[in-house]
């Protein structure tokens, strides 16, 4: 079995404060899952002396250009924490959106496209490298955002020929409390990671002697290392573990064949 943790940095809606909205999913197997849980309290425990599991990681209290000024042992954790990340048994799939210029749409029978994109990643993974495995979907939250995210899942999943085809997802999606469950902050952290270095353009330069900006782009490259791209079911291209999201997705409401739209 393979969780997937899904959370997004950023909210893809006009009146949202981020350019680049990014949604992530990390994917782990649940054997590694205790493991992974335990190196994680054990940073805690080691770096900022909060040896319980009910201190949560939120990227904006962490990944700030404050935190690298005048935390410095919360910079020593984010230092650990991508150094860790590389060393994980980890998959990671990104939609990096552009900011709407109009509001997406929020019919119940229409789940956004970012999480079908993610969603076909996730099930392709699994029949191109773990085909005897299902994968459980972790959202962060409880499934009222989005304009009622559980119901239009549940509608997409069922009703859907793209959604029906889908057949190495578990049945039904789990909404969890991302306090009590790390799977999320890590996806939160790298979300985070992503989001700051697309809206800063680090793809294009490094600002000189901008130790923040180059932190960013060096926990980037580890996230990065993370993913993969992966042929399509017909063979004829490519789905981008990093996927670059146009913004006329935000407003498909069509039939849905099961092909996401690929782009790099």
């Amino acid at each position: 079995m393979i969780f997937a943790f899904m959370d997004e940095s950023g909210h893809p809606h006009p009146s949202d404060q981020s350019t680049r909205p990014v949604l992530v999913t990390l994917c782990l197997d649940v054997r590694y899952l205790r493991t992974v849980n335990t190196e994680i309290y054990r940073l805690k425990r080691r770096i900022l002396q909060r040896g319980s599991f009910d201190f949560e990681m939120k990227a904006k209290k962490l990944i700030t250009p404050g935190t690298f000024r005048n935390r410095p042992e919360k910079r020593e954790f984010v230092e650990s924490f991508f150094e860790l990340i590389g060393n994980l048994d980890i998959v990671i799939f990104a939609q990096i959106m552009e900011r709407p210029d109009n509001p997406p749409l929020v019919a119940s029978d229409f789940l956004p496209m970012q999480f079908r994109h993610q969603l076909y990643r996730v099930n392709r993974y699994l029949e191109l490298h773990q085909p005897d495995d299902l994968a459980a979907i972790m959202f962060d939250g409880n499934g009222s955002q989005f304009g009622g995210l559980a119901i239009r899942f549940s509608n997409w999943l069922y009703r859907s020929g793209g959604g029906q085809s889908l057949t190495r997802l578990a049945d039904s999606p789990f909404f969890v409390d991302s306090k009590v469950t790390p799977g999320i902050q890590l996806a939160d952290m790298v979300a985070s990671v992503i989001r700051q270095y697309e809206e800063r353009e680090l793809f294009r330069n490094i600002p000189t002697g901008d130790s923040f900006a180059s932190a960013i782009a060096r926990y980037y490259r580890a996230v990065r290392e993370k993913t993969i791209d992966l042929e399509a079911p017909q063979g004829d291209f490519t789905w981008y573990g990093f996927n670059q999201m146009p913004q006329r997705d935000h407003y498909q409401a069509g039939s849905d064949s099961g092909l996401p739209p690929a782009s790099n």
